[in-house]
């Protein structure tokens, strides 16, 4: 005989089910999950025991000093504890400090997660994350060389640009590529 309450029992184990094949929850669920696997994997060991951040620190300074080289723009690199800061030559200012917080490393991650857990086929995620992570990374590029030239001849507006202005943009190119991934690739699949 079954009672109310392997009535609701039976209800909630059929409701669970049904919930956990909705491709929205699945996606949700292992995004989720990667994130905490990530964060744990970030904290306790990247930050703990390698110098990963330091090293992209680094090279998005260099890049964009290379980047404004090509334009006779003089700068110089300076290192200020973990920080490195990318200065123009001759110019009296504070210059643009990148620091761990700033590098895009925290934004690789997500764009990587949200390919990852998007429904879709594996091979081409394998190359589709690495090209977004390229992008990301010279959009990043282009911001600190955006914020050295404004930090120089528009000090005024430099928080402004670094808070709202060049966050927006790095944030909408990692929507727009996630919105590239989600409508060609997850079209192919559901064809197939």
């Amino acid at each position: 005989m079954i009672t109310e309450k392997k009535l609701e029992l039976y209800s909630s184990i059929f409701f669970m089910q049904k919930l956990l094949k909705n491709k929205a929850v699945q996606f949700i669920l292992m995004a989720g999950g990667l994130y905490v696997v990530w964060l744990l994997l970030y904290y306790f060991v990247i930050k703990g025991y390698t110098d990963w951040d330091y090293q992209l620190n680094y090279n998005i300074v260099s890049l964009t000093q290379s980047f404004l080289n090509w334009f006779n723009v003089p700068t110089y690199i300076d290192i200020e504890s973990d920080h490195v800061v990318l200065f123009m030559d001759g110019m009296n200012f504070r210059g643009i400090w990148v620091g761990d917080e700033c590098n895009g490393f925290k934004l690789f991650s997500i764009f990587s997660i949200f390919i990852i857990a998007f429904p879709g086929d594996y091979k081409k995620k394998l190359w589709f994350i690495p090209l977004g992570l390229l992008i990301v990374h010279i959009a990043n590029i282009l911001r600190v060389a955006a914020l050295v030239m404004i930090g120089n001849h528009y000090p005024e507006f430099l928080d402004f640009n670094h808070l709202y202005t060049f966050t927006i943009f790095v944030y909408a190119i990692i929507f727009l590529l996630w919105y590239w991934f989600a409508k060609k690739y997850s079209k192919s699949e559901q064809e197939s």
